[in-house]
């Protein structure tokens, strides 16, 4: 087992480039699939607002109760250094003054009268809940005004406009299953440490496998295995063994990440496809990086091919755009990469996709299918004998 050996002792000083991309990819997936099961679930904005009330009528503490319905208000005094530190330290993110007289001139109706006129507000930084308050404060001040000038006295303005400032929208979630195959045990935020799976593997397996065969497949290497007692038989076949251990492992720690991220062993049927179909385009990745080294290309061209191959496969076949954002043109180019398949089943496995269990299937039958033709190409092309030696021998005459 010497070439085993060798192989492996290569392997163990090529690897830590490779691991580049598994730190990373678990750096960028985890915090997705954290995200992506977050925006399933619903749950309306509440600010941390002080309210200093100047007027004192019952108008402006009618307004300061419809605050605190949906909102915290905070006890702050009404002092700009302490408002301003408050806010530094994030303890309140709004703070809203209502000027004196707003009582009397809420119920105008005149249109040089603004908001600005009936309000204060103060607020560190911009954002979308920040917004929405000063958008809930304008339409407040404008249907109450609505209500005065359709003949209302103020304070029945008032209670007609919390009325319907109080309905609630019903917010759900549509799914639309189109006779799928999804399964709940295989969410579609679990599904993005699948979906980006063949960038780091195809990155990480070439980049750690090519150069090992480089190394093993040296001109001079082959010529001293053709002299030594080792048969290439078996030579090829301790070659083929190292590889696999190495393929084998990588792909493991991929798969024991995406557990511990799942929370234990998968479960359900399409966890376990999902298991199988990474595993399937593992081993075409490290066809791909067997095809690249039958060229006995260098390590500056194999990083390039890398970055080429994995970054436009990925581009092309959903992997970083998803397929249903990707046109027809697209798409038709993709069919004949294998990243596609892959996606391919991965969205129908999540629903992302219509599909049935046969379209899954199909798929993967398409992806052995690619591995066997790259396979092939890889073995044809090692199999072309080696450059001839520049010694020669000469005869030279005697006299």
């Amino acid at each position: 087992m010497q070439v085993f050996k060798l192989f492996l002792r290569i392997a163990k000083s090529k690897l830590p480039s490779g691991l580049i991309y598994v730190i990373v990819f678990f750096a960028i997936v985890f915090p997705m699939s954290k995200t992506g099961s977050e925006q399933m679930n619903f749950q309306e904005t509440e600010l941390d607002i002080a309210v200093f009330d100047e007027d004192g009528s019952a108008a402006s503490k009618a307004l300061v109760d419809q605050i605190a319905k949906n909102n915290t208000i905070k006890d702050i005094k009404n002092d700009p250094k302490l408002i301003l530190d408050a806010m530094y330290y994030e303890q309140v993110d709004y703070t809203l003054t209502i000027k004196k007289g707003y009582g009397q001139k809420l119920g105008l109706t005149d249109k040089k009268d603004t908001k600005d006129s009936l309000f204060e507000t103060y607020h560190l930084h911009d954002s979308y809940a920040t917004a929405m308050m000063e958008q809930y404060l304008d339409e407040y001040v404008r249907m109450v005004r609505s209500f005065v000038a359709g003949g209302n006295e103020l304070d029945s303005a008032i209670k007609k406009t919390e009325e319907r400032i109080d309905k609630k929208a019903d917010v759900s979630f549509a799914e639309f299953d189109n006779g799928s195959v999804k399964d709940e045990n295989y969410p579609e935020s679990f599904s993005f440490v699948f979906r980006y799976m063949p960038y780091v593997l195809i990155s990480v397996l070439i980049n750690a496998l090519c150069p090992i065969l480089l190394v093993m497949r040296k001109k001079d290497q082959r010529y001293r295995m053709n002299c030594s007692s080792t048969k290439m038989s078996r030579f090829s076949g301790q070659l083929f063994l190292g590889s696999a251990v190495l393929v084998l492992g990588i792909w493991l720690i991929f798969i024991i990440g995406a557990a511990i991220m799942y929370g234990g062993i998968f479960k359900g049927a399409n966890c376990w496809i999902a298991v199988l179909n990474s595993f399937i385009f593992g081993l075409i990745a490290a066809a791909i990086a067997i095809l690249i080294s039958s060229f006995n290309p260098s390590e500056d061209i194999i990083s390039m091919m890398t970055q080429c191959i994995g970054l436009g496969m990925c581009f092309l076949c959903g992997v970083f755009v998803p397929q249903s954002m990707l046109s027809e043109g697209v798409l038709k180019a993709a069919r004949f990469l294998p990243a596609y398949w892959y996606e391919k089943v991965n969205d129908i496995l999540c629903g992302v996709q219509s599909g049935s269990m046969g379209d899954v299937w199909i798929g993967i039958l398409i992806q052995v299918g690619f591995l066997i033709a790259i396979l092939l190409a890889g073995v044809l092309l090692s199999r072309q004998k080696p450059e001839k030696s520049g010694l020669r021998a000469g005869i030279k005459k005697t006299a």
